[in-house]
């Protein structure tokens, strides 16, 4: 089983909406006034408002993790968010802040990273598997978020005697409708003095009415700001090595049959001169 889905009460859902749109939450669902529903904007889980006459002192707190707790309290803070208790590290290793929303619901903003499943007092259930080699592997189709976090602050760490600063923070900029959906992003990574542009997509209806172009130069504009002189991304045969290459982009390396019978374009650029 997997927890992917809260429901709050709230005497006004309409209000409650407000809220959590200015929280950063995508609605998904609207039944006013009655109901609606809320994606979270990192991993898949959901939560919803419904309506109720009365909010019972449940004394449930919901909780809403994220990477940088000062930092999302500062920007929440600006958006004219009110807290309860200021960011804090915890006995549990976890650094909380608390808020309320409209109907008096607990929310904590925090960060646990993998001291949420695997603290350094996690019960041993698994003990006796692990103690002919200490460990265990697993095939993960879905691997969670903070695991894969994991794995970056272990580069980071290992890199950071050369770097000196750390590397893969990730980055997007998004173009959306009037009614806030994506039609256009990109994602990339900040790793040092490179921009890694990973992920670049644009609606096909709306490919050819400028999106794109405005899209890779905001992430540019970004990536200069965050420090980075170059940028790097990859491309296919049948996608969009031409476009790049009108925007400064060169070709530098080539993997042939990949996908079969196609090539992968590996391109770079300076974000330091001209375009």
């Amino acid at each position: 089983m997997n927890l992917n889905q809260v429901t709050l009460p709230s005497t006004d859902v309409a209000r409650g909406v407000a809220f959590y749109r200015n929280l950063g939450f995508r609605q998904i669902v609207a039944n006013l006034p009655d109901y609606a529903r809320f994606e979270c904007p990192v991993g898949g889980a959901t939560f919803s408002l419904h309506r109720v006459a009365h909010v019972p002192e449940s004394g449930v707190i919901v909780y809403f993790e994220c990477d940088d707790v000062d930092r999302t309290v500062a920007r929440l803070r600006r958006a004219g968010v009110t807290f309860v208790a200021e960011p804090r590290d915890q006995t549990w290793l976890w650094r909380e802040a608390h808020l309320r929303d409209p109907d008096g619901n607990t929310l904590c903003i925090f960060r646990a990273g993998t001291n949420r499943r695997y603290p350094p007092w996690r019960l041993q259930d698994d003990a006796a598997q692990h103690a002919t080699t200490g460990y265990t592997i697993s095939v993960e189709d879905d691997p969670r978020d903070e695991e894969v976090q994991v794995l970056r602050d272990g580069l980071t760490a290992h890199a950071l005697p050369t770097t000196r600063v750390p590397g893969f923070v990730p980055v997007a900029v998004f173009a959306r409708d009037a009614a806030g959906a994506v039609v256009g992003g990109i994602f990339a990574i900040v790793n040092w003095n490179w921009l890694h542009v990973a992920l670049v997509w644009v609606a096909e209806d709306r490919r050819g009415t400028g999106i794109g172009r405005e899209l890779l130069a905001k992430i540019e504009d970004v990536g200069r700001a965050r420090g980075c002189t170059r940028a790097h991304l990859d491309t296919f045969s049948y996608q969009a090595r031409p476009f790049y290459e009108r925007h400064g982009y060169e070709l530098f390396a080539t993997l042939d049959d990949y996908p079969s019978g196609q090539q992968r374009f590996f391109m770079r650029k300076s974000l330091t001169e001209p375009s």
